[in-house]
């Protein structure tokens, strides 16, 4: 029997980081995405988010080929491929940085594997446990890891995560 491939959430760096470079482990993980290896979660917080970073000006100077046109299609594309849940509740406060509470509340309201993000300061602290947020979030979603690209990507390619 194949296992349910694993449920996650992508910080919106990872999208953006795909969207400049087709290549490296955030590309690599929209790649997985479209062949079915996981589950992505989106709210629409975050599909906000998505639809207007990559169009900062500091990034719009910078790359030229992400264009309103090309950052339109890719969030549909996303969209198309993702189970939504609109308005997930906030069951966590995240004093660090809030703005990355939505996703932590989008991976507990889906019942989320990991979160992916290369985002160290802001969320993959908690899994350090050093801190009183990081013990209340593991002690309180022990089921849910926070994760970076290429440790995503790893755990894709291990033989128990493609056959059991």
């Amino acid at each position: 029997m194949t296992p349910a491939p694993p449920r996650v959430v992508l910080d919106t760096v990872v999208f953006v980081q795909a969207l400049i470079s087709g290549r490296g482990p955030s590309a690599g993980c929209i790649d997985r995405l479209r062949t079915g290896q996981f589950v992505l979660l989106l709210s629409d917080a975050i599909r906000a988010e998505l639809q207007h970073v990559p169009l900062r000006p500091e990034l719009s100077r910078r790359y030229s080929h992400i264009t309103a046109e090309r950052v339109n299609a890719f969030v549909a594309e996303i969209a198309s491929l993702a189970v939504e849940i609109a308005h997930p509740p906030n069951v966590f406060a995240l004093p660090r940085d809030p703005k990355d509470e939505p996703f932590i509340d989008l991976a507990v309201a889906g019942d989320a594997d990991f979160i992916v993000t290369w985002n160290e300061r802001h969320l993959t602290y908690l899994m350090k446990q050093d801190t009183p947020e990081g013990r209340d979030f593991v002690s309180r979603y022990p089921k849910i890891g926070i994760v970076t690209p290429p440790q995503l990507l790893r755990l894709l390619d291990a033989p128990q995560a493609r056959s059991e």
